[in-house]
C-alpha cells in the first residue's frame, strides 16, 4: 500500500458549499432516517401523484 499524496485541489466557493451542506446531511441521523423510511415506502408503493396532494391542501 502506498502513502497518499497530498495535492492543493481548487473548486469554486458554491461547489464547496453544495459538498460540505451534503456532508452535513448524511451526518444527520435523524434526516438520514426520514430518507430511509421514505425510500421504503416508495419500494411499498405508497406514493402520490403530486396534483393529487396539491389538490388536497
Amino acid at each position: 500500500m502506498t502513502a497518499a499524496k497530498s495535492r492543493l485541489v481548487s473548486i469554486r466557493k458554491s461547489d464547496l458549499d453544495s459538498l460540505e451542506a451534503t456532508v452535513e446531511t448524511l451526518e444527520n441521523e435523524r434526516v438520514m432516517d426520514q430518507l430511509e423510511k421514505s425510500e421504503q415506502d416508495i419500494q411499498k408503493g405508497k406514493v402520490r401523484n403530486v396534483r393529487e396532494f396539491l389538490k388536497e391542501l
